[in-house]
């Protein structure tokens, strides 16, 4: 049997669009149990639920089967437990001695990065709700807007950003900065510069992001103009490849060098493998927007916005938890 109990940090604005959900999060928990028995270690705990719980949750959103009254509370269980695995990274390190309590400058830079603010994720659900009460039309008019959103939370951005991250730590120069401890992984994830929107992993690709995939390849061959001229933008816009490009590269300046140097081999393991699950949900963001976009289709619109309130607090959520000890922070999970 399986009980949960658990605060994540909030602010009042936070709260109203991220409502706590504990069943929630004690169904999740029950669910995850025969996967966390087969862990290298509890002390992975959280990083592979909080990569198992994108990808449980995604499925379901992108088969058209959530309403935009739940998201919230899903939205909650995603960001809480980012923010759990981020507390768990910080007392391992302590364990390994690999940085001062204040952290190793490498990590600090991550940590800023990915943690935008309570106030800002509390922005950015809120935007996505409003579209999503509005109605399809509205879902379609806001995408636009999501998909030149330059942080981990755009549907371009932030596939390419965290695929390119284990790029960064599998890879050897130029294209990653394996280090030498670490055994070669080639292709576990594989990204680049050139090939916009195409991402591929060294594990079994769920069903609901192989139809998307070919969702995506049927809309940019019927109508590659408008594809084209969703990449370009209006006049003053970066070009989506551009961006693209960046968000690839990006890795290597928040995850490269030593930050991983003194992780466990099962930390690093599992971080590989859950961050790529974590992708699955990215991508197929990415794709339905791009989709709804071309094709003018409020569905696919629809669950593109979803999925992408989704993911508000995924990233910056692992920020919050790295950064800092919550003293008043306490959860349990008992197996």
């Amino acid at each position: 049997m399986s009980r949960f109990a658990g605060k994540a940090p909030m602010i009042p604005s936070l709260a109203k669009v991220m409502p706590e959900a504990p069943e929630l999060m004690e169904t999740l928990v029950a669910e995850f149990a025969p996967v966390a028995a087969k862990l290298p270690s509890q002390e992975v705990y959280w990083l592979g639920f909080n990569g198992w719980m994108t990808d449980r949750l995604s499925g379901p959103i992108m088969d058209g089967k959530v309403s935009p009254d739940d998201i919230g509370q899903q939205a909650w269980a995603i960001y809480a437990s980012s923010v759990w695995g981020g507390i768990e990274l910080r007392d391992l390190r302590r364990k390994w001695d690999s940085a001062p309590a204040d952290q190793s400058a490498i990590m600090s830079q991550a940590a800023a990065f990915l943690a935008k603010g309570k106030q800002d994720m509390a922005d950015k659900m809120t935007q996505r709700l409003t579209a999503l009460r509005g109605g399809a039309e509205s879902c379609l008019n806001v995408l636009p807007a999501l998909i030149r959103d330059n942080s981990t939370t755009g549907p371009v951005h932030g596939m390419a950003y965290n695929a390119g991250v284990q790029v960064v730590k599998t890879e050897d120069p130029p294209v990653g900065r394996r280090r030498p401890q670490r055994p070669a992984k080639p292709s576990a994830v594989r990204i680049n510069t050139r090939d916009f929107m195409r991402v591929d992993y060294d594990l079994p690709t769920p069903l609901y992001l192989r139809q998307w995939r070919s969702n995506f390849e049927e809309a940019v061959t019927t109508d590659p103009e408008t594809y084209e001229k969703i990449i370009v933008g209006q006049t003053g816009e970066e070009n989506l490849r551009d961006l693209w490009k960046r968000a690839v590269l990006h890795g290597l300046k928040t995850w490269g060098g030593e930050s991983n140097d003194k992780w466990s081999d099962a930390y690093f393991n599992e971080a590989l493998h859950w961050s790529s699950v974590l992708n699955f949900g990215l991508e197929a963001m990415g794709l339905a927007t791009f989709v709804a976009m071309i094709r003018k289709d409020e569905e696919a619109a629809r669950r593109a916005v979803l999925i992408n309130a989704l993911y508000v607090g995924a990233t910056p959520g692992w920020g919050v938890g790295v950064r800092r000890q919550h003293r008043w922070h306490r959860f349990e999970v008992v197996i």
